[in-house]
């Protein structure tokens, strides 16, 4: 019969508030993982840590390792369910990513390192709450997805040029097309800028080797 503890009740206690504050921020900007999904992450892998570290000190050959150490890689799943790509751009990649750090903060105060899982605890609430304000001036206001048909004379490069010249930045392009027709050139335009597309359209149709340019 294994001693219990009163202790571990506190560790669950704090990891599912933590969890529930880094949830919070998510739900807030409703993201996929909310507040429930967060805090049962941090809960479960500080019962998980508890469970590895003590569940098994009448064994033989205790490894307080064996099962913390597949929290890492079996959180793994959530991310993803939670990763998915829309429109050509990835979704989810915070949330995710904060899910595996919310695992590692449960561990830790499974492990009973309060210090070191309410700092990281909080710093997380930080990043995510804080950081898309702080450096909102470098977030594209504006992407679109242009289709430019390309005359026979015209080349790849000179549109690239052309983009780079007034001010956008562009993606990879993909090319569609023989050559002897012409070019079909599909790219992705960025812009830290309030972009009219009607203007956008204009400006590329005033070249003598783009014949038409759409925005899809």
């Amino acid at each position: 019969m294994l001693n219990f503890d009163f202790e571990w009740l506190f560790r669950i206690l704090s990891a599912f508030v933590m969890g529930s504050l880094i949830g919070f921020e998510r739900h807030s900007r409703s993201k996929e993982a909310g507040v429930r999904t967060h805090a049962i992450v941090a809960m479960a892998s500080c019962l998980l840590m508890l469970v590895s570290k003590y569940g098994f000190v009448d064994a033989a050959r205790n490894d307080p390792a064996r099962i913390a150490a597949q929290v890492v890689s079996g959180i793994s799943f959530l991310g993803a369910g939670i990763i998915f790509v829309q429109k050509g751009s990835i979704q989810g990649l915070t949330t995710a990513a904060g899910i595996w750090a919310t695992s590692a903060i449960g561990l830790c105060f499974g492990a009973g390192m309060y210090v070191l899982g309410y700092f990281a605890g909080i710093l997380l609430f930080v990043i995510q709450m804080f950081f898309p304000k702080i450096f909102s001036f470098n977030t594209p206001r504006n992407i679109m997805k242009l289709q430019i048909y390309l005359k026979p004379q015209g080349k790849i490069a000179d549109v690239n040029k052309y983009l780079s010249d007034m001010g956008y930045n562009h993606s990879e392009n993909h090319i569609q097309g023989n050559g002897e027709d012409g070019w079909i050139v599909e790219t992705e335009i960025i812009s830290h800028k309030e972009v009219d597309p009607a203007l956008l359209i204009k400006h590329l149709e005033e070249n003598e080797n783009i014949s038409k340019a759409v925005i899809i």
